[in-house]
């Protein structure tokens, strides 16, 4: 009988798993990152119960049949406690097309070319988020990382330098996994589910541990992530808030002259200033008050409508690149690895 040792039970499980991420190519990253994970920790824990890993495959459910209740699943939530596999082999109908849903209200807002932006919940909770959010967290992240960073420098030469290396990584590894969480709340973009343990860490000794998690690339990805987010958090706070401003001005401008409210007022010495806006010279009346004229009015609006429209589609850009970014940190694979044998 195999066990979870055996070479030919992993690579029967190996073999599986190769299996169903091609089932799933063309998925959502996340997507499939949470049905390898799953598939591999359920067939591992039934080689390790005693079962073989032909019988344990059986049993999941064939790669096809998992791809598919997947991919059912993210249209159709189950509920919690129905894995995949139960789902996928309890019923035939799983395995038929299912009924595409009817087309909500807000989705078709959505769908309209251009203008559709400005009903889509990623594009404003981007703008929240590079706006405000995202700056605050990065700096956070940086201030902390940098901190510990130094500590780290200072105090390699003796031993208390290591438990704080493993400090940094694990924080830099809870910190990405957290920022995931915003990000998808956010900016709309999947995060995985599940979260995939560091390659070879478990029932080992403390120093063995310490090789693994200095080993695995996910965790200097995030420690990278975590010193290079702040700079582009700069750049996106500013070019976010910037045009979002601006952009709102225009479009106040103009409601400000509807409700007869002037733009402005001058007085005393400043009461001889001429302003230049658009083109169009404003000149204050006796009171000082300039007024904006309905001309300016409209193309003020009609400027910071398509303004606000731009700055809505950038934002949204924004947003599809850096939860991609953080996505592909969490879905990072890496290579299977032996920890070093310290006796």
């Amino acid at each position: 009988m195999e066990h979870a040792e055996s070479p030919s039970a992993d690579k029967v499980v190996r073999s599986y798993l190769a299996q169903l991420g091609l089932e799933l190519e063309g998925a959502d990253a996340a997507l499939r990152h949470d049905a390898i994970i799953d598939a591999e920790q359920h067939l591992r824990a039934a080689i390790a119960a005693g079962a073989t890993a032909e019988m344990a495959v059986s049993e999941y459910g064939t790669p096809t049949e998992i791809a598919r209740a997947y991919l059912d699943a993210e249209h159709e939530p189950r509920s919690w406690h129905i894995t995949p596999a139960t789902a996928a082999t309890s019923s035939s109908s799983a395995l038929t097309p299912v009924d595409i849903p009817a087309v909500s209200k807000h989705q078709r807002l959505r769908d309209i070319p251009i203008i559709g932006v400005w009903f889509d919940r990623r594009a404003w909770g981007a703008i929240v988020y590079f706006g405000a959010v995202g700056f605050v967290l990065s700096l956070a992240y940086f201030v902390w990382s940098v901190t510990i960073g130094s500590l780290v420098i200072g105090l390699a030469p003796i031993l208390i330098g290591v438990p704080l290396v493993v400090l940094l990584l694990g924080s830099a590894r809870a910190i990405c996994l957290f920022e995931g969480k915003i990000v998808e709340f956010f900016l709309g973009v999947r995060m995985p589910r599940r979260t995939q343990p560091v390659q070879g860490a478990d029932h080992i000794g403390f120093w063995q541990r310490i090789w693994c998690w200095l080993r695995d690339v996910r965790s200097w990805l995030s420690l990278g992530f975590l010193l290079g987010n702040f700079p582009v958090s700069v750049v996106t706070f500013a070019v976010t808030f910037t045009l979002a401003v601006t952009s709102l001005a225009l479009v106040v401008i103009p409601v400000v002259h509807i409700l007869g409210y002037p733009i402005m007022n001058v007085s005393g010495d400043d009461a001889d200033v001429h302003i230049m806006l658009m083109g169009t010279q404003l000149v204050p009346d006796a009171a000082g008050d300039v007024w904006l004229t309905a001309p300016l009015a409209v193309a003020s609006l009609a400027i910071g409508l398509v303004l606000a429209t731009a700055t809505l589609w950038l934002a949204r850009g924004f947003g599809w690149v850096y939860g991609h970014v953080v996505q592909a940190i969490q879905v990072a694979r890496p290579h299977p690895m032996n920890p070093p044998k310290i006796r």
